[in-house]
């Protein structure tokens, strides 16, 4: 079948301003020294294909659910539909999206390792018992995503390779393994987002005095990591947050602790901002309502 070209369609091309659809470039089992090889996919808005323009580049995990719906919810993040209605609002700078996606491992690759060494013994087991029985091992995971992968993407696409250029992203466990990839490497990860971030890395407490309990472990083995990191606000933006309903409503006390302690340790909410939204879920439909906001958070220069 022959395809007519209108007049003003040619006119179009011929002036080169038809712009391309974002790509999704998906690269099998990318192999790893330190981790299990596994799938990651690309998207390369239209502004970011010609190599003309150094492009942001967002990391994010759990990335068999950042494109395609979550097998638990039915849905996908929304990215692909908000950020380029955010670029074409000079919202956001154009963005390449990395989703890496997790393996069978996840939960001990998603757990912050350092954080888990700083905490009491008794607690060190409730977290491993959240974890498979097993300690974390996001130290292998962090080293997979900066010595080996973000190298690759630097080399295959036009990135704007410093922090001012970098954040990463996650959901749930997702979100421990983004803040803690930003403390341990502020030099690399400009800005990290958590959604309905867990915090406190382990099963939680069934009745108010033991949430009281955990809350103060918590707050401070988080404080005592905060301490030997160089985070440093400015330098570094930090978004988390929160819903109230089903297991978010569990989340919000550890992160409403957590959180004060960042702002009274220097974070202002020109570079930390804690969200909790009433009436939503731990889930990608409702990430997907909001992720225009976390998006303009970690990605506006």
């Amino acid at each position: 079948m022959r395809m007519t070209l209108t007049i003003s369609t040619f006119l179009l091309l011929a002036a080169g301003t038809v712009q391309a659809e974002p790509r999704l470039d998906r690269h099998p089992q990318i192999p790893s020294q330190y981790v299990k090889s596994r799938d990651v996919t690309v998207w390369v808005p239209d502004a970011c294909q010609t190599g003309a323009l150094r492009c942001s580049v967002l990391y994010m995990m759990d990335g068999q659910n950042v494109f395609t719906p979550s097998p638990y919810s039915g849905a996908d993040w929304g990215v692909a539909q908000a950020l380029p209605k955010l670029m074409a609002q000079g919202r956001v700078p154009p963005t390449i999206i990395v989703a890496v996606n997790a393996i069978e491992a996840r939960t001990r690759e998603y757990m912050p390792q350092r954080i888990y060494a700083l905490m009491p013994p008794a607690y060190q087991a409730r977290i491993r018992a959240f974890a498979d029985n097993q300690p974390p091992e996001s130290d292998n995971f962090l080293k997979f995503l900066v010595a080996e992968l973000k190298p690759f993407i630097d080399r295959t696409y036009p990135t704007l390779a410093g922090p001012q250029g970098t954040a990463i992203m996650g959901s749930s466990m997702g979100g421990h393994i983004a803040l803690y990839a930003q403390g341990e490497y502020p030099q690399v990860f400009g800005a990290s987002a958590s959604l309905s971030m867990p915090w406190l890395m382990a099963s939680w407490a069934r009745d108010p005095a033991g949430t009281a309990a955990d809350r103060l472990v918590v707050t401070e083995g988080w404080r005592a990591w905060l301490r030997t990191t160089q985070l440093r606000p400015g330098a570094n933006r930090i978004y988390s947050d929160q819903g109230t309903v089903g297991l978010d409503e569990e989340f919000t006390p550890y992160m409403e602790s957590v959180t004060t302690m960042f702002l009274n340790n220097g974070w202002d909410a020109a570079v930390f901002q804690s969200r909790v939204f009433s009436g939503t879920e731990h889930s990608e439909k409702d990430w997907r309502k909001r992720i225009d906001i976390p998006l303009v958070f970690v990605l506006a220069r």
